[in-house]
């Protein structure tokens, strides 16, 4: 009868300890080599192991018997020194102790007296002093910026995208303004930052608007939403307290100034004349102070001149010159009103062309149009653009189709009207260049260009 107890007893045991076993306790082998039948209850194991080391400062403390226990005798038993307050979790045969808060560095010893006993009130076989050490928590590294990158350089360096300096490193006293659309700035921390955090704190004085685009976790780019102001000192702000996602803020508020020189200028028109004075960027490009016609060697004007009342430039409109109306022949097209502007800068075509304007102001007239044109001196590198455009315009009164003005018989109009015996001081046209015309950086002109002529 007491080997069929003893064989139930056996199997109810064996199968508490696998139910409670983990990888803390060893494998199914290892068990059945420490199972005992000794009246005597044992321990079989504690963890943490005696004499072990730990980082975790709130480590999971367990206790397995060889036999079922009067459980709540063992908690009375169990004590952990120094004391620390916590909770604990029992079964039978087990019992966890979860601290409840973490433990400092140190050394500590987990102690189990012989009050701990067995269903059948037997006490421990022993007092079990288990020693074990906390060790140090790693402190997580302190965010901090390594590298701020931002572009510096002269007007010429600037249009090219600028020289990067890291700031941290060094002074910054020609930043530039836009290259050629705002610029931006790169971010490098040494540790993986907390992005919602960061996108609030960082500020800039002036104030400046931007969006961040993340690289890595450690990199970001600051995309400004407007040109920087030249001739301008902007102080970059980062304050102490920015989340890295290791947990660890900023411990220093940080502030770096940096200054935005002349920057990219706006374009000018340097040059307008007309293509049969063959006159040009690295030809001729000079202007008269006195006056100008369609067959002279200058052009109309150039910068530094001032520009003379329209009597005083003569352009020929009108086809071949002979004015003879239905033949085609005479709707060649001719250069001497074939316009030309010359600029500082690479030009973005488009806007160019949308900022024209020529009209026939003595008597007014609005049937004139742009019917073609063509640029030259262009770069086939960004930002592209070009800085010499002539243009061909067609006016309705032009007369050599007579009434049919665009039949495709006779050849298109794609002149001004015939001005060969055009009386003094009439007609005149004008020429508008809208400040609307943008260089191929994105700057606007400051100002508009105007200038009025005779048809002669």
């Amino acid at each position: 009868m007491r080997n069929g107890k003893n064989k139930v007893y056996f199997i109810l045991l064996l199968l508490s300890l696998f139910h409670f076993c983990n990888r803390n306790f060893g494998n199914t082998k290892e068990w059945l080599s420490v199972l005992a039948m000794d009246e005597a209850p044992k321990v079989v194991s504690f963890s943490p192991t005696s004499g072990s080391h730990i980082i975790n400062s709130q480590p999971e403390i367990s206790v397995l018997w060889n036999q079922p226990m009067e459980i709540q005798s063992c908690v009375s038993a169990f004590s952990l020194d120094p004391a620390v307050k916590g909770n604990f979790e029992t079964t039978d045969i087990s019992l966890r102790f979860l601290p409840n808060q973490e433990l400092p560095a140190g050394g500590y010893v987990i102690r189990l007296t012989k009050q701990c006993e067995n269903k059948k009130g037997k006490d421990l076989d022993r007092v079990y002093s288990i020693p074990f050490r906390v060790l140090e928590k790693e402190k997580p590294t302190e965010p901090k910026l390594n590298s701020l990158y931002i572009a510096t350089g002269n007007a010429n360096e600037c249009l090219s995208g600028g020289n990067f300096v890291n700031r941290i490193q060094t002074v910054a006293e020609s930043v530039c303004n836009g290259t050629p659309g705002p610029p931006q700035m790169r971010l490098v921390f040494n540790e993986p930052m907390e992005r919602t955090n960061l996108a609030l704190a960082l500020r800039f004085e002036p104030f400046l608007s931007f969006r961040l685009d993340w690289e890595t976790e450690n990199e970001v780019l600051i995309q400004f939403d407007t040109y920087l102001s030249t001739m301008t000192r902007y102080q970059f702000l980062l304050p102490s307290g920015v989340p890295a996602l290791n947990g660890s803020k900023t411990s220093e508020p940080l502030r770096l100034d940096f200054f935005v020189g002349e920057g990219i200028p706006e374009p000018n028109v340097i040059g307008f004349g007309l293509a049969s004075q063959n006159c040009g960027i690295n030809i001729q490009e000079l202007g008269s102070a006195l006056a100008s016609r369609w067959d002279s060697n200058h052009c109309f004007w150039s910068t530094g001149l001032p520009i003379l009342s329209p009597e005083n430039y003569h352009f020929r409109g009108g086809d071949d010159g002979t004015g003879n109306s239905g033949i085609s022949s005479a709707c060649s097209d001719v250069n001497t009103d074939n316009f030309r502007i010359f600029f500082n800068q690479y030009m973005d075509t488009t806007s160019v062309i949308s900022a024209t304007r020529l009209s026939k102001i003595s008597p007014p007239s609005a049937n004139i149009r742009l019917s073609s044109w063509e640029w030259s001196h262009c770069q086939t590198e960004p930002p592209y653009g070009c800085r010499q455009l002539t243009y061909s315009f067609a006016e309705s009164e032009a007369s050599c189709n007579g009434s049919l003005f665009g039949n495709q018989t006779t050849g298109g109009d794609f002149n001004l009207a015939n001005s060969s015996s055009a009386p003094n001081f009439y007609p005149f046209y004008e020429f508008r260049l809208d400040s609307d015309a943008k260089s191929s950086s994105g700057k606007r002109m400051s100002q508009a260009f105007v200038i009025q002529m005779e048809a002669k």
